[in-house]
């Protein structure tokens, strides 16, 4: 009798091990080179970023206020509720491109990780290296700079996150340097230490440990 529990309990484990394994699976996907190459492209001139492709890593701006987005302003310049000329806010400015400036693309690898408290760079690192180096190599050629930045968690002094982030960021770059080709020139790394938190509220949670490479554009 006990033995035939105790199959039934493998059994069981065994087909809760293949439900999660695709969960599990997906939690550690690395983004394929077109996810990069989509997400390190500026979008077209003249489209906010809502209007062009998805940026990933980036917060696009303030959205126009939907209660007085399709109100029509009289030919004589008044303002439709008071039939007073509009006259714009003290201090603030006229010009588009102040007023809207376009986000710079960006690209979040939690996929990219490193042994504990040190910059050496984990095998399950190796295929997000080989995809962003790919992106870099094909599909943004024509792009010309990118910066990889190195960020922590909030573990250990602000100088020693500094250090152990510049050099995380180091490692990147060398890697896409010496196994990818690409270019020294194109790259630059960063440390960020942990000045710049993706989760501000849990400055110790792992989602703040990650790898950013940004286009700054020309």
């Amino acid at each position: 009798m006990s033995g035939r529990i105790r199959v039934v309990g493998m059994l069981g484990c065994l087909a809760f091990a293949s439900a999660a394994s695709p969960l599990l699976a997906a939690e550690v996907t690395a983004p394929s080179e077109q996810d990069i190459n989509r997400g390190l492209r500026p979008a077209p001139k003249g489209l906010g970023a809502h209007q062009g492709a998805p940026i990933f890593g980036t917060v696009p701006g303030a959205t126009e206020n939907p209660n007085v987005h399709n109100a029509t302003l009289p030919s004589d310049g008044t303002s439709p509720s008071s039939g007073k000329p509009k006259r714009p806010a003290s201090g603030a400015t006229t010009s588009p491109a102040q007023a809207s400036p376009e986000p710079r693309p960006a690209f979040t690898f939690n996929t990219i990780q490193f042994t504990f408290g040190s910059a050496e760079l984990t095998p399950e690192s190796s295929e997000t290296l080989r995809n962003l180096g790919n992106a870099l190599n094909h599909g943004l050629a024509d792009q010309k700079a990118f910066v990889i930045e190195g960020h922590t968690d909030r573990t250990g002094t602000r100088a020693y996150n500094d250090e152990l982030s510049k050099r995380r960021a180091d490692a990147v770059k060398d890697y896409l340097v010496n196994q990818m080709g690409v270019s020294a020139d194109r790259l630059q790394s960063l440390g960020k230490g942990f000045s710049e938190p993706a989760d501000p509220r849990h400055p110790y949670a792992a989602e703040n440990r990650r790898v950013r490479v940004v286009n700054p554009g020309s």
